[in-house]
């Protein structure tokens, strides 16, 4: 029998943004629209040329945007399409003026690190490490199942990969 292997990948680097946004769209809008900066797409390519990601079987990716868009050269190398999972999404902050609260007198200015450190507390409309590994957990079982002896890539994104990996207690 063959062993899966499951190659993990966090999006390439996106466009720093300053100056007005569009203030009719919330945070989780923003962020799944974000896209990549022209490195982003230089390194999504190099990638792809990777020995390791040719003769792929399947090519799962979260929706957003900065996660497709580093997908599709590996994509057409392999002559696949992407399939998509809401599962594989960047972990949703929600309400960024209740985030702001949770940050008040904290150590770090990261609120993913706080999270970690905190893995029940979620604001409105936002998600806990705690949810975020749970669907995470739910897609890799499937997948695992559904694709055993394959190859797979998997592009999501830094902190859902980073609380996939790391175990909640």
């Amino acid at each position: 029998m063959k062993d899966t292997i499951v190659y993990l990948i966090r999006h390439a680097e996106t466009v720093n943004e300053n100056g007005i946004r569009n203030t009719d769209e919330d945070s989780q809008i923003i962020n799944e629209k974000e896209i990549l900066s022209v490195k982003g797409e230089e390194q999504s390519k190099k990638l792809s040329e990777n020995t390791e990601l040719s003769d792929i079987d399947v090519i799962w990716s979260s929706s957003y945007t900065r996660a497709k868009a580093t997908a599709k050269y590996i994509a057409n190398i392999n002559n696949l399409p992407i399939n998509l999972d809401s599962n594989l999404s960047e972990r949703k902050l929600g309400n960024l003026n209740e985030l702001g609260q949770f940050m008040k007198g904290k150590k770090t200015r990261d609120p993913s690190q706080e999270q970690l450190l905190n893995q029940k507390f979620k604001t409105s409309n936002g998600e806990s490490a705690e949810d975020t590994n749970k669907r995470m957990n739910i897609f890799f079982n499937k997948i695992l199942k559904e694709y055993e002896g394959k190859k797979i890539v998997v592009v999501s994104h830094r902190w859902s990969n980073k609380i996939l990996l790391i175990k909640l207690v």
